[in-house]
């Protein structure tokens, strides 16, 4: 867990240091919002055309990077600028947008003091992929942690739900948690 924190304070620094938009998410934002379980890794979403700044920052600092133009892998970290998801011939948008920057916060992790996106945000996107430890994921298990341990504002959790194209994917979801969409 240190090399991660080591790693993320860089990070941290290098993308402040930069003015680039950025907000943690996934399961090291599920960490913070819910169940404390533990993390293999940071994911942080940058905001659009970042990745080959961020490439150059980190190769300008002497790290060994390994992006593949949709990612930017380094020792812990992964950052991406787009995570929409494609499904059954539907994009469901998931990037940076201003909503997202205008409601992330910046928190204690690890350390570093990082910018992290709203818990409506991490829970529409989690209840989206709905992956579970066949995957080795957590996507239901880390939106449940946040939905019991925070109370979400429901008219922004729609919004993003609109933004994303998923909704109606959703809304039966978030029924299970005992959260009524209209």
């Amino acid at each position: 867990m240190s090399l991660i924190a080591g790693n993320l304070a860089i990070v941290q620094r290098l993308l402040d240091g930069d003015q680039i938009a950025w907000a943690v998410i996934g399961g090291a934002a599920a960490h913070v919002y819910g169940d404390r379980r533990p993390l293999n890794d940071v994911d942080i979403l940058v905001q659009r055309q970042a990745l080959s700044r961020i490439v150059n920052l980190l190769q300008q600092s002497h790290k060994a990077v390994q992006s593949d133009g949709s990612r930017v892998i380094w020792r812990g970290i992964k950052v991406f600028e787009d995570l929409s998801v494609q499904r059954s011939g539907t994009s469901h948008p998931f990037w940076l947008d201003d909503l997202m920057q205008e409601r992330r916060r910046r928190v204690p992790l690890l350390g570093a003091q990082v910018f992290l996106a709203a818990p409506e945000d991490i829970v529409a996107h989690k209840l989206l992929l709905q992956r579970g430890p066949e995957q080795g994921k957590h996507d239901t298990q880390d939106a449940a942690g946040i939905i019991r341990r925070h109370q979400l504002n429901i008219d922004y959790l729609i919004m993003r739900l609109q933004r994303m194209n998923a909704l109606n994917i959703v809304r039966p979801r978030l029924l299970d948690f005992g959260i009524t969409i209209p």
